[in-house]
């Protein structure tokens, strides 16, 4: 599995001085049919219990992702947004209902 990101999410990394992050399952309930809505969730820092994750290391950050999400081969962090509207996005990973 690779995991990659561009210039813009390394420079996002270095402007707020961060050198780990977590991504993670969320599950967000739902009142509709549906029970439960998957998301992704971005964390500062290193997870209480490592051996949950996948560990990466790309660009000198370290990536801990959550074994729980399904991936494809080729995962790729982006950033969206402009200013302090700025955000996270990860491809490569299929969220399932």
């Amino acid at each position: 599995m690779t995991f990659d990101f561009g210039e813009q999410v390394l420079n996002y990394f270095q402007e707020r001085n961060q050198s780990h992050l977590t991504i993670d399952l969320e599950e967000l309930s739902s009142p509709c049919c549906v029970g439960r809505l998957p998301e992704i969730r971005f964390r500062d820092g290193i997870p209480e219990n490592t051996e949950l994750y996948r560990r990466f290391v790309v660009h000198g950050i370290h990536i801990y992702l959550s074994r729980l999400l399904r991936t494809q081969e080729a995962l790729r962090l982006t950033l969206s947004g402009f200013g302090p509207f700025k955000r996270l996005e990860l491809g490569g990973v299929n969220l399932i209902l």
